[in-house]
């Protein structure tokens, strides 16, 4: 061994050294020098080729036959110069990454090193590779890597899926929106991406990734659920300009919307009072109260003083007088009434609203009807399924107290009046449509059905409006505002109503009211 390692140890007459000289690797190969108990005392360099002569800074004549602690003595002894004699000394060889300060120019380098055994174990050849480009590139996308999931995880609403050529996962962040079977990531990663869509979605996620992998882009809006997304779909390139994957980010901006929404409502409500009020001050002005209270008091004398002086046709003219006069001012006391509802659909600006119980308003307004359903011989029934909902406890006694009127009051003739109030929880994508609705929550629903003499379906609309009457004075008493009260103190409440009729066979009338009100606390 000593004699070939020597042979070889001649560049110029060594196809070896030749051979060994084209590596791209430095390789140098070291012989153990031995004490009289047969330890290994030192390393002794035994052959380096030209790769190693660059990377080190030493040249190959002032190396050979040297001692590592000669060479390199700052670095004696160090975890390398251990392998190695752990591999001479075992015959197994070793594999590592080497981190190394090169003394010569004093900059920091990593090695691929490889230490193998030779001969008949007094040897090691040891190849090490410079990785340090690697190692930089690795270590530049692992900060890439970081600064990606920091600024994704950190944005607020943002999550972020990034697919193959393949289409299969390989990176998801944050919450998933309702578009995927399941919200975790974990479910999704190495998984085919159609594979963790819900199926009514995938043609068109299917079409959206397919064509980013061809090099579209696609900005959208849409929702799955109770998430509402600003979308991107588009495609991940190359320096060369190859696309290599595509990225899908989707932006949760539900809250947004939903604030929109009520901004819209808002806005809406505030139009619709607007016009009530300017309906209010034309009718209810002081210029239309004050003749009436003079015509009421000018009536009041003609009564109490001059009756005897009048005929019976004079008599009858005073209290259709009276009689007018009366109704008038039911209907100024009526509007006033209705122009003094909020209007704000965001409950959260009311400082009267608390969690209600319905059954115990329906109940409390049994008792206060009590004379008018006696003198009718009516029956009148409450569920004991009605939930409790967030409001005004006044307001919602206006709203169940005009329909419970209505419902006894239009009854047929030869038929006994009933009433039936019944009620639970729906789901918001159960819910009538109507501008306010959420979807993603739930409601109160209260049904107040009657057996009375129906409504015509196409005055379902006509019926809510301001001074709507579908019937005459002498049939039916009323000033036409009730069921626009009603109409309003649901809108109040962020909800909505319904009617179901048909003519000589009852009405219902169904009330539809959210079961939750953002940033509110009830008394």
């Amino acid at each position: 061994m000593e004699n070939d390692l020597g042979d070889r140890s001649r560049p110029s007459d060594s196809l070896w050294q030749v051979a060994l000289d084209q590596s791209a690797s430095g390789i140098i190969i070291y012989e153990a020098d031995r004490r009289d108990d047969g330890q290994i005392d030192t390393l002794r360099v035994r052959l380096v080729n030209r790769r190693a002569e660059d990377i080190i800074g030493i040249t190959r004549q002032d190396m050979l036959n040297q001692t590592t602690a000669d060479l390199f003595p700052v670095t004696q002894p160090t975890t390398l110069w251990q392998d190695i004699h752990q591999v001479i000394s075992t015959g197994q060889p070793h594999r590592s990454e080497l981190f190394y300060r090169i003394s010569r120019t004093h900059k920091d380098h990593w090695f691929d090193l490889c230490i193998e055994p030779v001969g008949d174990g007094q040897s090691a050849v040891v190849s090490f590779t410079d990785i340090t480009p690697l190692k930089k590139a690795t270590h530049a996308l692992q900060s890439e890597a970081i600064l990606f999931k920091t600024l994704t995880t950190t944005v607020p609403g943002m999550c972020v899926v990034v697919v193959n050529q393949d289409q299969y996962v390989l990176f998801a962040n944050g919450s998933l929106p309702g578009l995927y079977s399941s919200q975790q990531t974990s479910d999704v990663i190495g998984k085919p991406l159609l594979d963790t869509i819900i199926p009514e979605f995938k043609s068109d996620w299917k079409r959206y990734v397919g064509s980013a992998l061809q090099g579209e882009q696609h900005s959208f809006s849409d929702h799955w659920g109770a998430w509402r997304c600003e979308c991107y779909v588009g495609p991940v390139r190359n320096e060369q300009g190859e696309i290599l994957m595509c990225i899908c980010v989707y932006r949760n901006v539900s809250e947004q919307y939903r604030q929109q929404q009520t901004l819209q409502r808002m806005n809406n409500d505030l139009q619709r009072s607007n016009k009530s009020l300017e309906q209010f001050a034309y009718v209810a002005s002081h210029d239309l109260q004050e003749p009436l209270r003079k015509i009421k008091s000018f009536g009041d004398i003609l009564a109490d003083r001059y009756v005897s002086q009048l005929d019976e046709a004079g008599q009858d003219l005073v209290r259709r007088m009276q009689s007018a006069a009366d109704r008038m001012n039911t209907l100024i006391r009526n509007l006033l009434d209705y122009a003094r509802l909020t209007t704000p659909t965001d409950v959260s600006l009311q400082t009267n609203y608390r969690l209600v119980s319905l059954i115990d308003l329906l109940n409390d307004l049994q008792v206060d009807l009590e004379v008018m359903v006696n003198e009718r011989q009516a029956i009148l029934k409450v569920g004991t399924t009605i939930p409790m909902v967030p409001g005004d406890p006044t307001q919602l006694r206006q709203l169940f107290q005009n329909l419970i009127v209505n419902a006894l009051k239009f009854n047929r003739p030869d038929t006994r009046p009933e009433v039936t109030l019944s009620g639970g929880l729906v789901r918001g994508v159960d819910v009538p449509e109507f501008p306010a609705l959420d979807r993603t929550q739930e409601y109160a629903t209260v049904s107040v059905q009657d057996n009375g003499i129906g409504i015509d379906p196409k005055d379902f609309e006509k019926i809510f409006g301001l001074f709507s009457r579908l019937h005459g004075r002498q049939q039916f008493a009323g000033s036409g505002i009730g069921l626009a009260t009603c109409k309003r103190v649901v809108e109040n409440h962020g909800g909505t109503i319904t009617v179901e009729s048909e003519v000589g066979r009852g009405t219902t009338f169904h009330v539809y009211l959210p079961l939750h009100v953002p940033e509110q606390e009830f008394d």
